[in-house]
């Protein structure tokens, strides 16, 4: 299902930012994310995928 996008100057190709609708929507599909922080440094997390967890 596409979102309806409504905003003052939009174009056709314009980038826009989607927020995910459910929780886990984000890591379904990898197996780790990392989190970059203010200061430059950076840290890896193990989504559940990357722990070998499935809830399907």
């Amino acid at each position: 299902m596409q979102t309806p996008l409504r905003g003052g100057d939009l174009r056709i190709g314009d980038l826009v930012w989607f927020r995910h609708a459910k929780a886990g929507e984000m890591t379904e599909h990898v197996d780790r994310l990392t989190a970059v922080h203010p200061d430059g440094t950076h840290e890896t997390w193990d989504t559940y995928r990357g722990q070998g967890w499935t809830f399907r």
